[in-house]
């Protein structure tokens, strides 16, 4: 349900189509005053997010948050890496793999991948549409890794998980982390914020690994005429706000004070899966 939910408000509410909405409203209601106060807002919002670095500074705070690491543990003893960077999609409907703005998060996997040779290696993502029709990305990237010579045998791949608290759940039943275990988390450097929160307070301590930047990290106040480039950030910016308000209203980010040592629960009842090809 909670799936469900979430993809549907934020089909709606994603900036530029709650804009589009309220000036639709504002339009249809103009003969009122209630419609020309919309109205006015709507293209107000629109004009201020598209010419403003809102978006921007919204993704630095997110960027910032957890710094590019300097320096790695000597030793790690896993590496679990969300999906996100491939297209399953346009994967399938065109026979050849393709990776998205969140290419990174691959990038590095086969680079701390050789870094660490001994570490577990766990990719985690199923399924993300709606539907349920675009096909697993675990089984796409497998067609990818094999395409550029490496061996995907050394990879756990979880290929049940529809979102990111899922990825935790579904990868902590397949690989048992133990206490004291180092595991790396790789994801976008944006969405390493919600994710380090989701993994830490369900019991699974992780140190992250931010893979790929949308900004160069410094805030600015100066307005700039990329409109589309605008919109974008600040999309990508207000859906980790509102993912990780979501979260936490729903104890999937826990209090850090609570006992979180009970194994997890999904919204899904069928287990997780594994293959090793």
């Amino acid at each position: 349900m909670f799936f469900s939910l979430s993809k549907i408000f934020w089909m709606v509410f994603q900036p530029l189509t709650a804009l589009a909405l309220l000036m639709a409203i504002g339009l249809a209601a103009f003969k009122f005053r209630f419609g020309r106060m919309v109205l006015l807002t709507a293209t107000t919002l629109f004009l201020a997010f598209g010419f403003l670095p809102i978006g921007h500074n919204l993704l630095c705070y997110l960027e910032n948050t957890y710094p590019s690491p300097h320096t790695l543990p000597k030793d790690i003893d896993g590496i679990i890496v969300l999906g996100g960077a491939v297209d399953s999609a346009m994967t399938y409907a065109h026979a050849q793999p393709q990776l998205n703005d969140n290419a990174e998060r691959i990038t590095e996997m086969v680079r701390l991948s050789r870094l660490y040779p001994q570490a577990k290696l766990v990719f985690t993502s199923g399924d993300a549409s709606l539907d349920q029709s675009s096909g697993k990305e675990s089984d796409a990237l497998n067609i990818l890794l094999k395409n550029i010579g490496f061996d995907a045998s050394r990879i756990i791949f979880e290929s049940q998980s529809r979102n990111t608290y899922e990825n935790m759940v579904f990868s902590m039943r397949l690989v048992h982390p133990q206490a004291g275990e180092k595991w790396l988390l790789i994801t976008s450097a944006f969405h390493i914020p919600r994710s380090v929160a989701i993994f830490n307070s369900n019991g699974w301590t992780v140190l992250p690994y931010p893979a790929g930047y949308l900004t160069d990290g410094k805030y600015t106040f100066l307005p700039a005429p990329d409109v589309l480039g605008n919109y974008y950030k600040l999309q990508v910016a207000v859906r980790e706000f509102v993912g990780i308000i979501a979260y936490s209203l729903t104890e999937r980010i826990k209090p850090y004070d609570e006992d979180n040592s009970s194994l997890p629960s999904v919204d899904q009842p069928s287990p997780a899966t594994s293959s090793t090809r």
